[in-house]
C-alpha cells in the first residue's frame, strides 16, 4: 500500500515537471517570434510614414510655382548664377534659351611702379542661358534682371565661382542662335589704368 502511494506521488511530480518544462520551452519559442513580428510591424509603420513624408514633399514642391520660371537642366550639366549689371548682361536682350561668351575682368597692381592694370579674359564660350533673373521676379522684373543662370559643366561651375571671387566682375556676349563655333587658345587683353592729374 505504501509502494502503491509513493509511485502515484510520484506519477503526479513527473506529470507536474513535465508541463512545467513544456509551457516554459512553449513561452521562450513563442517570444522572439512575436518580437520579430512586432519589429515588422514597426519598419512597416517606418517606412509607410516616410513614405507619407515623401509624398508630401513631392506634393509640396509640385505646388510651388516660380514666377519667373528656368530651363530645364540638361542631364550630366550644373546650373550656376552669376551677378551682371544692365550693360555686361547685353541691356537684357539676354533671355533664356540664349548662348553667350563670358568675360572676366580684373583690375591687378604692379607694387614696384605703383601702376594698375585692367585685364579682360574670356573664360567660358557658348553657355546655354536658362534664366535671367530671380524666380520671384515678375515678367517687367527680369528684363532688369542683375542675374543670370547658366548651364554649365561641374569643372566649369567651380572655375566660374572662384572667378567671381577673384575678379572684378563679368561681361556677357550674345552669340547668334546658330554659331555654335568655339575660339582656341587664351584670348585676353590687358591695359594700364590712367588716371588723371587732381588739379591744383
Amino acid at each position: 500500500m505504501k509502494t502503491m502511494r509513493i509511485w502515484i506521488w510520484s506519477l503526479v511530480f513527473g506529470i507536474l515537471a513535465t508541463v512545467i518544462i513544456y509551457g516554459g520551452f512553449l513561452s521562450n519559442f513563442s517570444t522572439p517570434a512575436a518580437t520579430s513580428e512586432n519589429a515588422g510591424e514597426t519598419e512597416e509603420n517606418k517606412d509607410e510614414a516616410s513614405k507619407g513624408l515623401t509624398e508630401l514633399e513631392e506634393e509640396i514642391v509640385k505646388e510651388r510655382t516660380f514666377n519667373n520660371p528656368m530651363y530645364e537642366v540638361s542631364e550630366g550639366m550644373r546650373a550656376i548664377s552669376i551677378k551682371v549689371e544692365v550693360d555686361q548682361g547685353v541691356s537684357g536682350y539676354v533671355t533664356p534659351g540664349s548662348f553667350v561668351d563670358i568675360i572676366a575682368y580684373a583690375t591687378t597692381r604692379d607694387e614696384q611702379t605703383k601702376k594698375e592694370y585692367k585685364s579682360a579674359v574670356l573664360i567660358l564660350q557658348n553657355k546655354k542661358v536658362l534664366s535671367s533673373g530671380k524666380s520671384s521676379d515678375n515678367e517687367e522684373e527680369a528684363l532688369h534682371y542683375g542675374t543670370v543662370t547658366l548651364e554649365v559643366t561641374p569643372r566649369e561651375g567651380v572655375m566660374l565661382s572662384l572667378a567671381a571671387k577673384d575678379k572684378d566682375g563679368f561681361y556677357l556676349m550674345l552669340r547668334n542662335s546658330s554659331d555654335t563655333g568655339v575660339e582656341e587658345g587664351v584670348i585676353e587683353e590687358t591695359r594700364e589704368v590712367l588716371k588723371e592729374d587732381n588739379p591744383e
